[in-house]
């Protein structure tokens, strides 16, 4: 792992959704936090958890929160998630770019910080990555992680990723991971993504252990007004309808959700079959 380095523009950026710490950049700050922080980041919670209460289903990722946990100053759930989750979706994005040749063109949905798209560069240099995500914080944060760690191939977008897929162009990979159970319709994104693929799909998403059953969907998310929940084994059967061939498949647990329609983890590698 390369050294860390610190940048002052990314400490006025935290907080940070990934860890970016494998790439050499600085993104937790271990030192304990002041008062004032530790305020902004609840009043910044609390915001949220007032929008959500109001009907606005736009949820910020690592928004939801343990109020035992900020005042302990523990690491945050999605950050124990990081490691789950890389430990499954580094290995396959990994794999998609070995089936792949020159310079392909990636795109990085629900990109988050883009902590996935920087991957990407850092495995393959020459990829062109496209990362889209709806809030604008997140796309100041990719683009300040890109600039610092010298990925001059990615751009970043702020777009709902439903509507930015109705116009996308054809991409080589195509990096869904942790926002389909934010969807009521996830399906549908899966199949709006078959035409815009010319070769491989890395799709990772929560997944409830409540039931295996193939048919298990419900919507909203329980304890939510948005989002959805299935089984591992419904994600694989939409996949296999839409068409896509499903090279490698994975599961895990996600340690930081407690609750069991929060904790599962499903991963997938497809590739477009033949027309």
């Amino acid at each position: 792992m390369p050294e860390k380095r610190f940048h002052p523009q990314v400490y006025e950026l935290r907080p940070w959704y990934h860890d970016f710490a494998r790439l050499g950049l600085q993104t937790v700050f271990d030192e304990p936090p002041h008062i004032g922080a530790r305020a902004v980041d609840l009043l910044r919670r609390l915001a949220a958890a007032a929008r959500r209460a109001a009907g606005v289903h736009a949820v910020e990722k690592g928004e939801r929160f343990s109020m035992r946990t900020l005042l302990a100053g523990a690491p945050p759930s999605h950050r124990v998630n990081q490691r789950d989750k890389e430990q499954v979706v580094i290995p396959l994005i990994q794999q998609a770019l070995q089936g792949l040749e020159g310079a392909p063109s990636c795109l990085d949905l629900f990109c988050a910080d883009g902590y996935y798209s920087c991957t990407i560069a850092h495995l393959c240099p020459a990829a062109a990555i496209t990362g889209v995500d709806l809030d604008p914080a997140e796309i100041r944060r990719a683009e300040t992680a890109a600039r610092l760690l010298g990925v001059a191939k990615a751009r970043f977008v702020v777009a709902d990723v439903v509507d930015f897929v109705r116009q996308a162009a054809p991409h080589d990979l195509i990096l869904c991971t942790g926002g389909l159970y934010h969807l009521q319709e996830p399906r549908h994104l899966l199949q709006r993504l078959y035409p815009i693929s010319t070769h491989f799909l890395v799709v990772q998403s929560v997944v409830t252990l409540e039931s295996e059953s193939p048919d298990y969907f419900v919507s909203p998310a329980p304890g939510w007004k948005h989002g959805s929940r299935f089984t591992h084994a419904a994600l694989r059967r939409w996949l296999e309808e839409i068409g896509w061939e499903i090279v490698a498949a994975a599961r895990n647990e996600l340690s930081g959700n407690s609750r069991p329609c929060d904790r599962g983890s499903s991963y997938f590698l497809c590739h477009k079959g033949a027309p």
